[in-house]
């Protein structure tokens, strides 16, 4: 625990040793359920992605650790443009409430102050986001941190329903400008655990 009294958050880069936790946290229906492509990762396939990851100057993979226990993850693309991309997805779900809170401020954190030496620095304009229609909660994070969204594609059919493709972007510089008062709307003790959030190489 921090010192006052909260979880601590550290993002690390994915290793081997948690290739095959993240495999099944991508494979559980939870999170199958939300992403683009719903079907189950074969494992070899998995291996590979996580090979095309390795001095790839243009994506990042985080781990979020809280307390020192592995509960989620954070990644990025398009780190070799001015309007990078983000998603993430809690992996565990016996954690501390406001832990999606903190992969989204972590996220918005991370591309406002993006300088570090793997993928050496860009400033970036935008911060954007894909999120399907029926991921409501998604959605609604999105709104209470501000974003616009911009665009709206049809995505498919899941369970006999057609949905869609909801595109968010964030100004970078907004962001700076809002931060504090975004995290003064929420619970007081995720706006202490925000400030405590820290990325690791």
């Amino acid at each position: 625990m921090s010192k006052v009294g909260l979880p601590t958050h550290e993002f690390k880069p994915l290793t081997q040793e948690l290739l095959n936790l993240v495999w099944q946290w991508r494979n559980s229906p939870r999170i199958q359920c939300n992403m683009h492509n719903n079907a189950p990762v074969k494992w070899q396939d998995h291996l590979n992605w996580f090979d095309s990851l390795q001095g790839d100057n243009t994506r990042a993979f985080y781990v979020l650790w809280q307390n020192n226990r592995p509960i989620g993850v954070l990644n990025f693309s398009r780190l070799n443009t001015p309007t990078p991309e983000w998603g993430c997805y809690l992996g565990e779900t016996n954690v501390w409430p406001g832990s999606g809170i903190i992969l989204e401020v972590a996220a918005l954190d991370f591309a406002a102050n993006f300088c570090h030496s793997t993928h050496g620095r860009q400033t970036f304009s935008h911060l954007l986001a894909q999120v399907l229609s029926f991921n409501h909660a998604a959605n609604k994070m999105h709104k209470i941190f501000e974003y616009a969204q911009v665009g709206q594609k049809p995505g498919g059919i899941r369970d006999g329903q057609e949905f869609e493709v909801l595109d968010y972007s964030y100004e970078l510089r907004a962001w700076q400008n809002k931060r504090d008062k975004i995290l003064a709307k929420l619970p007081k003790n995720i706006g202490l655990a925000a400030q405590q959030i820290q990325f690791l190489e």
